[in-house]
């Protein structure tokens, strides 16, 4: 029913000084490395053994870049054309944020059917203080905004003829919230494929699929990835709706976070990355996601780095290949 996509979670929040936002953004993380010690930030101007001081605990092959410059947008476009990524969902915040300029660059240079945003539903909680009605509004008016300017272009991914729209922590709001979302958007004579980061199914009866944002909680909760991955999936595809496995080469925040906050799942060389994709493959998931592209602050990227070099790069196409052509 639903082509196979393997799909990457992108982030566009970099700036540099010499790039198209003017300044340093997201790599100057503030952090609190210890107890006691006033928060700071990390600052890209010093270099430390010939690395910049940013927050993130492995370092960009090519070295820091903004999400703007169209030749970084072309980089990453290129490294996901040779790890078998058909498509990029970019962290959107909002019309007035740095995110969304990165999508007009997307629209530009991204091939057909490639990139959608990740709408972040925490930008409508963390803001200001508001009634829900007031949210659900926000949500449905953002919604319309971004597929009225972008929802028809080529570049824009689309399921079924219908604009994928993907959103983060669905169960913030509840099933009757998401259809008061539905209908505004209708209203306004657009319509979506809508896939929701929850596993709680009750959700599928507004959403058009499931998935989940970064799985290491399945790691974390003492449970089995595989099966995780295939009484969900079973249970979304008797329903008749999409099931994406979503797969993470590890995490490690202890650069941008206070320490009781330090979470870490080690990569162990790549066999995490490799056990998460062995249980997305053992799940039949119509789709397959990848957690993350580049989210640095996080440590859960696939994009180059010093340390690994285009390794999560290689190990990404080599299981594209055989999920695509099993």
């Amino acid at each position: 029913m639903f082509e196979k996509r393997l799909l990457a979670f992108h982030y566009a929040w970099y700036g540099t000084p010499w790039g198209p936002n003017g300044r340093w953004q997201h790599w100057n993380h503030s952090y609190k490395p210890v107890e006691g010690v006033t928060q700071s930030a990390h600052n890209p101007d010093i270099m430390i053994n010939g690395r910049r001081h940013i927050g993130t605990v492995l370092y960009p092959l090519d070295g820091v870049y903004d999400s703007q410059d169209p030749a970084t947008v072309k980089r990453q476009l290129m490294d996901a054309e040779r790890a078998g990524i058909d498509g990029f969902m970019i962290s959107w915040w909002g019309l007035d944020h740095r995110s969304n300029p990165v999508v007009d660059v997307f629209m530009d240079l991204a091939p057909e059917n490639f990139a959608t945003i990740y709408y972040e539903t925490a930008k409508t909680f963390r803001t200001r203080e508001r009634s829900r009605q007031e949210a659900v509004r926000e949500i449905a008016s953002d919604i319309i905004a971004v597929l009225s300017a972008h929802g028809h272009k080529p570049a824009w991914a689309k399921v079924n003829g219908l604009p994928l729209m993907v959103v983060y922590i669905a169960e913030q709001y509840t099933v009757a919230e998401w259809q008061e979302v539905r209908r505004q958007v209708r209203e306004a004579g657009l319509d979506m494929f809508l896939l929701g980061d929850t596993y709680n199914l009750d959700y599928l009866e507004v959403m058009d699929g499931l998935h989940t944002y970064n799985p290491i909680w399945i790691t974390l909760r003492g449970k089995d990835y595989r099966q995780v991955f295939a009484e969900t999936a079973e249970a979304v595809h008797a329903q008749g709706k999409l099931f994406a496995a979503t797969v993470s080469p590890g995490f490690d925040n202890s650069q941008v976070s206070v320490r009781p906050e330090w979470l870490v799942v080690p990569r162990e060389d790549g066999h995490y990355y490799r056990m998460t994709w062995e249980a997305a493959l053992a799940c039949n998931p119509d789709w397959i996601l990848i957690c993350s592209f580049n989210e640095w602050g996080e440590s859960s990227v696939i994009e180059p780095t010093l340390e690994f070099g285009d390794q999560y790069i290689q190990v990404t196409r080599q299981y594209s290949k055989l999920w695509k052509n099993s």
